[in-house]
């Protein structure tokens, strides 16, 4: 909710590219976002960073522009007509982004786009990877999260407790690299007709191991989808990665691991929030997810094997580019 200005009062900062009147939609509900129309008919999006940020605004504007020049494609900030990064104070501040043209796909018809993500999504690491400058981030508290206290059923804690050590141990010694941080099928957007996938919501860009972006994107796939499907959408995820940039023996064993730890991390956060314990907003589609992500974390407690052979028929895909295209 804008608090001390109207999205049109804003939207003034950008009149050189927007015109004087702009259009402007309604808030996307408990997301602080806002299409906007200029009047040349371009599209927009109006975002509030708010309190939530996690790096520099000066940081990641950097980082965006950065991934656009190596050929990422991602939505790079508007500067305002007195070249500014973002409209209104330091800390309740607005940024303007182009809108990118994607598809809407639904999860169950996600499976002939997986090898595009995978591909894309390596690119991506590969480009931050190759980043220059300090970004001021942090880094993804991973092992240390997982050794503490989660808020979890009794059952899905005692189907942990034998594996913990073997999870954190998978993830603990690999590489740490710049990241996406909250790399979801909804901050990925596929155009079919143009063959590509871009990539929003960089607000995050934590340090933390590669496998963690793929860990997070597999995790809603493993959520939204029947377990046979999911697996599938594994097995070609890895190839289109893996096709692109090589994952390593000890990156390929850590992957189930790490969408185990991410659908316990986020299951304890929700808890957490749900029951007062940690006080931070809370989206209906996050509530919504946390009986998915337990149902999905009691499975894969049983089927451990499965995900991991998925992961390695990835791999074999992905030395076909036929097979990694599909």
């Amino acid at each position: 909710m804008i608090a001390s200005e109207t999205p049109s009062d804003l939207l003034q900062e950008w009149s050189t590219v927007l015109g004087h009147h702009p259009h402007v939609g309604p808030e996307q509900p408990g997301r602080d976002l806002w299409p906007v129309t200029a009047e040349d008919g371009r599209e927009y999006v109006l975002k509030r960073l708010g309190p939530w940020r996690n790096l520099p605004v000066a940081d990641q504007a950097r980082i965006l522009a950065h991934l656009s020049r190596s050929g990422v494609e991602v939505a790079e900030f508007v500067i305002t007509d007195d070249a500014r990064l973002f409209a209104g104070e330091v800390e309740d501040s607005f940024i303007l982004l182009p809108h990118l043209a994607h598809d809407r796909i639904d999860p169950a018809e996600s499976l002939p786009v997986e090898g595009l993500v995978g591909r894309s999504v390596a690119l991506l690491h590969q480009a931050l990877a190759a980043y220059p400058w300090s970004a001021n981030s942090y880094r993804e508290l991973i092992t240390e999260s997982l050794d503490g206290e989660l808020l979890l059923p009794d059952d899905v804690r005692e189907l942990f407790a034998p594996q913990r050590a073997e999870v954190t141990a998978a993830i603990d010694p690999l590489e740490l690299q710049l990241v996406h941080g909250d790399l979801t099928p909804d901050n990925v957007l596929v155009s079919r007709s143009e063959g590509s996938a871009a990539f929003i919501d960089l607000d995050h860009l934590p340090l933390a191991p590669r496998v963690w972006d793929i860990g997070k994107y597999l995790s809603r796939r493993q959520r939204r989808l029947p377990p046979a499907a999911a697996l599938e959408n594994v097995s070609r995820f890895v190839a289109g990665y893996h096709h692109a940039s090589a994952l390593s023996e000890p990156e390929l064993r850590a992957l189930p691991a790490a969408i185990t730890a991410i659908n316990l991390l986020e299951a304890s956060w929700t808890t957490r929030i749900l029951t007062g314990r940690l006080e931070r907003r809370l989206l209906p589609a996050q509530k919504a997810e946390l009986e998915p992500t337990l149902d999905a974390l009691r499975w894969q407690f049983r089927h451990e094997p499965d995900l991991a052979d998925a992961v390695r028929a990835g791999v074999d895909r992905a030395s076909s580019p036929e097979a990694a295209a599909r």
